[in-house]
């Protein structure tokens, strides 16, 4: 039996936990509570977030040891400042000439061994898996290379994408490559944005940006994919990949530098696009049209309310050119090369491309992307599978049939099958036995 006045039992005090605390973790992160890598020059946080991080304009803290040789340094100069100085030695022919004295050694001679390892291999592997095109290759590899050189955002990148090829055959590293690469497309984004305005009367000027906006399209298709809750940076909006509307970007300066681009350093992009667009023009067309093709036009047709005239020719207009890239791309006398792709996304950027974003109503209510031009822009996935041979292209096909198949109501997800068993895409919820 317990005596009433007996102490309780004590109840057994465990050591608290210890974990490592960010102590000198960036500004942003600090704001937002949560745990900062304290990478540099950015951390991943910020760079996940497309955010400008501290640690790009903040100084690095000193090393103990530069702080202490820093100390020894300030002590010596106190000593010697107690002391007289000594009167100079005439000059004599034994000392050496000033002119002749060996130059002091910089303090920091640190080589950027990540920049050269990018560009070693943009050099030596990237450049090449850029085009199928042997004649187009050694564009990419010298001369979009020189135009680096001489301008930082076309050079940036350029290192961008060869980040992301490595991350793409580097698995161990993905994550390291994958934020250098969007740090650096980051920096030039910021600084191609300076040179917009000038380049309707700067030659220079337009002939960069044209080709900056060629390879952000490249770096766009080599980064990583996300789902629209994931808040990823080329999906901005409930639409289509942002890469689906850059083309409209090189486009406008590819008018701006006329007949006069083929005098420049693009010439040799700019033969091999306008050969490969009227090669796809000299194709002779089939008897009959596409199966797939022909059953959309005629679900379009059929679309009540009718769209207006002017929606209408842009959707024959677009489905037209479809229907070619699509007969370039089974022709068997045709080389075949992903130029031939985009052309067809080229052609189009005016027109159709415009439809795919959201917008509002004259009431001010949201509103999506058009139905019929959705339906369409997926039939694109057709060409886009036949070249994932690319790295940079790979998983494209089955992301945007899944996109249109999330942005499409009941009604218009049955004008998409034909893609969908072209590429081989089943919608959410159904597996390979109830197919």
């Amino acid at each position: 039996m317990v005596a009433a006045n007996s102490d309780p039992v004590p109840t057994p005090q465990y050591p608290r936990r210890t974990h490592r605390k960010s102590r000198t973790g960036c500004a942003i992160c600090k704001a937002r509570k949560v745990k900062c890598d304290e990478r540099h020059p950015a951390c991943l946080n910020c760079i996940t977030h497309g955010v400008k991080c501290p640690f790009l304009t903040a100084k690095e803290p000193p090393s103990r040891t530069e702080t202490k040789s820093k100390t020894a340094a300030k002590a010596t100069k106190a000593k010697l400042q107690t002391y007289p100085t000594p009167t100079s030695p005439a000059p004599s022919a034994s000392l050496p000439s000033p002119s002749l004295a060996t130059p002091a050694e910089p303090e920091h001679d640190d080589l950027p061994l990540l920049e050269l390892e990018l560009l070693h291999n943009f050099t030596t592997q990237t450049y090449s898996t850029l085009t199928a095109d042997p004649s187009l290759s050694n564009f990419w590899r010298v001369n979009v290379v020189e135009i680096g050189l001489q301008c930082d955002y076309i050079m940036r990148s350029v290192l961008a994408i060869s980040a992301l090829h490595l991350a793409y055959h580097r698995p161990s590293r993905r994550d390291f490559y994958t934020a250098q690469g969007i740090l650096l497309h980051q920096r030039a984004a910021r600084s191609a944005v300076r040179f917009i305005r000038s380049a309707e009367t700067n030659l220079d000027d337009a002939v960069n940006l044209f080709l900056f906006s060629m390879l952000t399209i490249f770096f766009a298709l080599a980064s990583p994919r996300h789902s629209l809750a994931d808040g990823s940076f080329f999906i901005p909006s409930p639409t289509l990949p942002e890469w689906t509307f850059l083309v409209h970007g090189a486009k406008s300066f590819s008018r701006i530098l006329g007949p006069q681009g083929r005098s420049t350093t693009l010439a040799p992009f700019l033969a091999y696009g306008g050969t490969r667009y009227y090669a796809a023009r000299g194709t002779p067309r089939p008897s009959t049209s596409l199966s797939g093709v022909t059953a959309l036009k005629e679900r379009i047709l059929a679309v009540e309310p009718a769209p207006s005239q002017e929606t209408l020719a842009i959707y024959a207009h677009a489905l037209d050119e479809l229907e070619l890239a699509l007969v370039v791309r089974e022709s068997e006398g045709s080389p075949r090369d992903v130029l031939d792709a985009m052309l067809w996304l080229w052609e189009v950027s005016d027109s159709l491309v415009p439809l795919l974003k959201s917008g509002t109503s004259e009431g001010g209510e949201p509103t999506g992307p058009a139905q019929e031009a959705v339906a369409i822009f997926a039939h694109f996935s057709i060409l886009l599978r036949h070249h994932e041979s690319h790295w940079w292209l790979q998983g494209w096909a089955e992301h945007l049939i899944s996109r249109a198949w999330e942005i499409l109501d009941e009604g218009h997800r049955s004008w998409i099958e034909w893609p969908m068993s072209e590429i081989g895409w089943m919608s959410p919820g159904v597996t390979s036995e109830s197919a």
